[in-house]
């Protein structure tokens, strides 16, 4: 068994596109890859994460954000 986490950044969704467009501007600003990221993005981690490629992957958080928190 394996145990990881995956932590989101800020990804192009209804309740990310309700952010105000100053707000927004702020965020994209500081995301070094200068997007939002994809849903897609993030659920093709997962899905490696829970495939046989991902069986020797344990006890990690996996930080998808676009290079915010570098």
């Amino acid at each position: 068994m394996t145990v990881n986490a995956v932590a989101p950044g800020f990804v192009d969704t209804d309740m990310v596109r309700s952010v105000p467009d100053e707000a927004m501007k702020s965020i994209l600003s500081k995301i070094p890859l200068g997007r939002l990221g994809k849903a897609s993005e993030i659920a093709g981690a997962v899905a490696y994460l829970a495939s046989e490629d991902g069986d020797y992957i344990t006890g990690q958080i996996i930080d998808i954000n676009g290079g915010l928190y570098i």
